[in-house]
């Protein structure tokens, strides 16, 4: 088994999956944290049809933007997971 850690090269294009009750209220708040382009398309809706989700491709220049942009969405009140 390999232990080596693959060294994540910068900048590059970083997936989030946001998961909440209101696919519109979603890409709104995905807008208003990111605020920079980026790619979005709809994922899938529980059984009950309550949650939805939303995957998010953009680019990212560092870890740091990275890691803000992933506490930033998991603080957004519209969603309730972040993965």
């Amino acid at each position: 088994m390999d232990d080596t850690k693959k060294e994540i090269q910068y900048p590059c294009t970083w997936h989030y999956r946001i998961i909440g009750e209101d696919r519109d209220a979603l890409h709104k708040a995905a807008v208003e944290i990111i605020e920079k382009d980026f790619v979005h398309s709809a994922g899938l809706v529980s059984k009950g049809g309550k949650y939805h989700s939303i995957h998010l491709e953009v680019e990212v220049s560092h870890k740091e933007e990275r890691d803000s942009i992933f506490v930033a969405l998991q603080k957004d009140a519209r969603i309730k997971f972040v993965l």
